[in-house]
């Protein structure tokens, strides 16, 4: 290739580049006069001579302060450069021109100057010292092809940005060990936090309340890892550490690592949402609930109390003072419920101050449902603390237990009020959803919509907070002379379901039975609730279903003549539950007996399901084994059976039916142990059941 094409060649490309900056193009030219590419579908020809096919003239040699010499040419304008190819009449004879070729002299371009391989700002720079050297050429031979590689950055920019979103995780340490992605992070909001503990100091909560209601700290601010404390901090604060301090030795002395269910997880309606605690965080929280349980056994039920510990470990690292904190909750009026009746009577108090403070939403929700029935109308607000704690996003909940540690359990109810509101703007025109539903069917479709609108929250969280405060002349007297009452008209109706009265201690008098279903943990615990004379042999398996066959031929071969037998169940979705049971299944068979009743068995007998969170099961005793039972109160559906069908737990529904060849079952309510459904869908299909022979250390033989 001759110096005039090599020249010519520079000159269309618009700019005069460093000898060094030529070396990849330079090489690329001289393997060949012609750079054709037969597989592309384009046909167009193009001179050779790019120089003459861009029309350059008026050549001129310019040296640089290096003493290179540079061709120089005139300024070509984008439009030129990109209409020039399909000029057919200027276009003289040459190489075939394809999309290839064009790719290939673009990618020499981009080698030469090695701009894919360096970052933005890098390139910037090479830009900026071309336009020093030769700032009219690169302003305008350059203009399209600038154009195109700032789109092409742009792109890459949006790319990268995106990227940055999805996968965005917060800087700043951990606020503790117990969480996976709290952190504390950098905050325009100010602290406050000394003008707080000032305020509290001179007994001035007024002050306090409108500090902490006014200022919106966002979740990262550092506030909480003090915030908390301070507002619970009182003289016996440090005796309540050393109290938790010796607690917790004399707890790993009695545990030695086995795993306890504390009582709250089995509580109907309790909040059981830990806001993601790291593993360190979910062994923590069930060592602090087992500690309040064994100094508090007065709480009977306190379904705040798991949410708050959850969210206490999240932003302070000292168990003790978490501790503390509930201690203070517990032991002051007005900041923690901890018995059913008053949760009961909150719902009808929240329905109420709806009914005189934001009384479009009452008529709204009475328009829905169709009645002015209000023990019909509370029936949708039964679930106000799942809005709150397990519904609302993380800012939300932190902003209302802000309030709460100043204000106590008043602002739970503002809180519960402003989400009742929030879902009257949103769903004002909403009627025809429940055209041709029933009662039951339009209850469950606005517990639904309350859900979907906490889940869904379209306010800022200083909005939300203006809302809860903005309800005038809501005072504490009148929350307090509203809770009384409703809780005296319930009293009678409401039977405070007592503790279970777990054993403390996980020990048997005998190795567990093993199972492919259920760990050792699970296996000892099963066992302790037996009677204590069966806990002096390990069950032995007798019936598995993988391995013995799904028929009920079978099954009955291998179980008729146990004794006693404990059942565990796997669904195909995954859920495991089961039951002791007392007697011998063999009694089907008394036809006497079984024409006074087809159910037999005794107290002793239990339904379980296990806790997936904990890998620990929850039982369900028998009615009638609680202190204050009745035998009118207490069913005793305990075992019955058919030769094609097994029922444990009768009354109402059946706490377990087995039938179609030990391949389908279903459950739900049952009244002898006031045991909920043990799988969520009712329905079930079976997995896997293991049936294991219990018996007496005297039957051993």
């Amino acid at each position: 290739m001759s110096d005039f094409s090599r020249s010519h060649a520079r000159k269309s490309l618009g700019v005069t580049f460093k000898e060094q900056g030529l070396v990849n193009l330079t090489t690329m030219f001289q393997a060949g006069t012609e750079l054709s590419d037969t597989s592309g579908d384009e046909e167009e020809v193009i001179p050779a001579r790019v120089g003459q096919a861009l029309g350059r003239s008026n050549d001129s040699d310019t040296e640089n302060e290096e003493g290179t010499y540079f061709k120089r040419a005139m300024p070509v304008y984008p439009k030129l450069i990109m209409n020039n190819h399909n000029n057919h009449e200027a276009a003289a004879p040459g190489m075939r021109r394809t999309t290839s070729s064009i790719a290939r002299i673009s990618m020499a371009i981009r080698r030469s100057l090695r701009l894919p391989r360096r970052s933005e700002a890098r390139m910037a720079r090479e830009m900026a010292e071309i336009s020093e050297c030769d700032s009219g050429v690169w302003y305008c031979g350059l203009f399209s092809w600038h154009l195109c590689v700032l789109c092409n950055n742009i792109v890459i920019f949006e790319r990268k940005r995106k990227k940055i979103i999805d996968n965005f995780q917060p800087e700043g340490p951990l606020f503790t060990d117990n969480t996976r992605d709290l952190r504390v992070g950098a905050s325009s909001v100010p602290s406050r936090l000394q003008e707080v503990i000032e305020n509290k100091r001179l007994n001035r909560h007024d002050k306090v309340k409108k500090i902490i209601r006014r200022t919106d700290w966002p979740v990262c601010h550092e506030i909480r890892t003090s915030l908390w404390r301070e507002l619970c901090r009182t003289k016996d604060w440090n005796s309540s550490k050393r109290l938790f301090a010796d607690e917790v030795i004399e707890y790993e002395r009695i545990n030695q690592g086995k795993k306890q269910s504390p009582q709250i997880l089995a509580d109907e309606g309790a909040v059981l949402n830990n806001f993601d605690l790291s593993e360190i965080g979910s062994v923590r929280l069930i060592r602090l609930l087992l500690i309040i349980e064994r100094l508090r056994p007065e709480i009977v039920y306190a379904p705040t109390i798991y949410p708050i510990c959850s969210l206490l470990l999240h932003f302070n690292n000292d168990d003790g003072d978490c501790f503390s904190c509930i201690n203070y909750l517990l032991n002051n009026k007005g900041f923690m419920m901890t018995a059913p009746v008053q949760w009961a009577a909150s719902s009808h108090t929240i329905l109420a101050l709806v009914k005189k403070h934001k009384s479009a939403a009452y008529v709204l929700l009475k328009r829905r449902l169709g009645t002015t029935d209000d023990s019909v109308l509370v029936k949708c607000l039964e679930d106000w603390l799942l809005w709150l704690f397990q519904y609302l996003p993380l800012p939300y909940v932190c902003r209302i237990v802000d309030c709460y540690f100043a204000e106590g359990h008043k602002f739970l109810i503002r809180s519960a009020i402003s989400v009742i509101y929030i879902w009257s703007k949103v769903h004002k025109r909403g009627m025809e959803d429940f055209k041709g539903k029933s009662m039951q069917e339009k209850i469950e479709c606005i517990k639904k919509e309350f859900q979907d609108v906490a889940t869904n929250i379209n306010v800022s969280t200083s909005t939300f907070i203006a809302t809860a405060v903005k309800i005038r002349n809501l005072q504490s007297a009148t929350i307090a002379k509203l809770q009384s009452q409703y809780e005296e008209e319930l009293r009678e109706e409401i039977v405070a379901r007592p503790r279970a009265g777990k054993k403390v201690r996980r020990t048997i008098f005998c190795e567990a039975f093993r199972s492919t279903l259920v760990d050792n943990d699970s296996a000892v615990e099963l066992m302790s609730y037996m009677p204590d004379r069966l806990q002096l042999v390990t069950p032995q398996l007798a019936y598995r279903l993988s391995q013995d066959g799904t028929s009920f031929h079978n099954f009955w071969n291998k179980i008729d003549q146990l004794d006693q037998s404990i059942i565990i169940i796997k669904d195909t979705k995954g859920f495991i539950f089961g039951a002791y049971c007392s007697s011998t299944w063999a009694e089907r068979h008394d036809r006497k007996e079984r024409t006074r009743s087809k159910y037999w068995g005794t107290g002793e007998s239990y339904v379980f399901r296990m806790n997936k969170d904990l890998e620990l099961p929850e039982i369900y005793q028998w009615v009638g084994s609680a202190p204050d039972a009745t035998p009118e109160t207490s069913p005793q559906y305990f075992m019955a059976a058919t030769e094609k069908s097994i029922v444990i737990g009768s009354g109402g529904n059946d706490a377990i039916r087995v039938d179609e060849e030990l391949t389908h079952g279903m459950t739900g309510h049952s009244a002898t142990f006031n045991s909920p459904p043990l799988v969520p869908t009712g329905a079930f299909d079976i997995y896997e059941l293991e049936v294991f022979h219990v018996t007496a250390n005297d039957d051993k033989d």
